[in-house]
Order: C-alpha cells, then structure tokens, then sequence
C-alpha cells in the first residue's frame, strides 16, 4: 500500500523506482522521479487507500518511467525501452485493479495476445497509457508550463547540460513537441 508519510509514499517504491528510472550512468532522473511522485501525490494521484486508487498510484510510476524512457529516446536517442513487465514486476500490482483500469482502452488492442505474459503487458500498458494525460496535466501544472516541464526533463541527463539553454535542433524540437502534445508520440 502507498503511504501518506513524510515521503509523499516514496519510500514505498524507491526500490522499484531506482530500478525502473536508470536511463544514464551520472543522470538524474531517479531524483527526478521522486520529485515527479511528489507532485503527483498531493493531487491524489500518488496515494490513496483502495486497491484500485493504489493499483493505479503505482501505475502512475510506470507511467513516469515509459514517459521518461520515450522523452530520452526522442531527445538524445537513447530509450532503454524496457518491457512494461519489468518496469512494474516489483510493484505488486493487484491484477483485478489492473483490468480494471485497463478495460477503459480498445478491447482490439488485446486480441493478439497469445498467453497470460502479453495479455499482461497489454493491460499494463492500457492502463499506463490512459493516465498520461493526467500525468501530463499535473506535471505541467507543478512546473509552470509546458516548457517548464520539458526543461526539467531536459536537465536530468547531466550535471553539465543544467547549465545549457535550448538549442533549436531537430531532437530538442522533437522532445518539446512530445512534452507539449501530452506525452504522446507523433
């Protein structure tokens, strides 16, 4: 379960997080995934205290993970593209809560799973796939905007680029376009 503690309930996925947001070897982006939980947890989307509330909270960090993973692959073109699976394996996901949240998407995007691992990777990433907009709402909302939002994404590959200002090229412009359309790829 997700605790209201000082945490904001990160230390209740700080184990699953530090190995679900590890794109760069001197990058940022594990502080920058606490710091993301902490702004979705005041609008409820980070703790909560039924199954489904805390299926989807945990979700929610799935969702961060994907998002930052395709930000980096469009940014600097390096996306780890880790399985959905292993992103949320050790998150203890209730697998009622799951479908749940998971019938909200086309049922056609289920049929071509042949076993119970693909129908899984499917309803995880249903799921993952209808809280980006809230995600994306209470993010840009936190940061002061859009751009704000894409240059806090932006500054977490290195210590050295914090200090870098936008440069207008065909991956940074792409990156903000991902960032301004919602997290949602062309």
């Amino acid at each position: 379960m997700i605790s209201d503690g000082e945490d904001n309930g990160w230390a209740d996925v700080k184990d699953a997080a530090a190995k679900m947001f590890s794109v760069w070897v001197d990058g940022h982006e594990l502080a920058r995934a606490r710091e993301a939980w902490g702004h979705l947890h005041p609008t409820g989307l980070a703790s909560e205290e039924t199954v489904l509330k805390v299926t989807a909270a945990k979700l929610h960090l799935v969702t961060l993970a994907r998002i930052y993973q395709e930000f980096c692959g469009i940014a600097w073109d390096e996306n780890p593209e880790t399985p959905v699976n292993y992103l949320a394996e050790d998150l203890d996901i209730e697998p009622v809560a799951l479908g749940i949240l998971a019938a909200s998407a086309d049922v056609k995007q289920f049929n071509a799973a042949v076993d119970c691992n693909e129908l899984l990777e499917s309803a995880l990433i249903a799921a993952s796939d209808c809280q980006r907009v809230e995600v994306f709402e209470c993010l840009k909302a936190a940061y002061g905007g859009d751009i704000q939002l894409y240059t806090r994404l932006w500054h977490t590959r290195s210590v050295e680029e914090e200090s870098e200002e936008f440069e207008p090229t065909i991956p940074n412009g792409a990156a903000l376009q991902y960032v301004m359309s919602g997290f949602q790829q062309g």
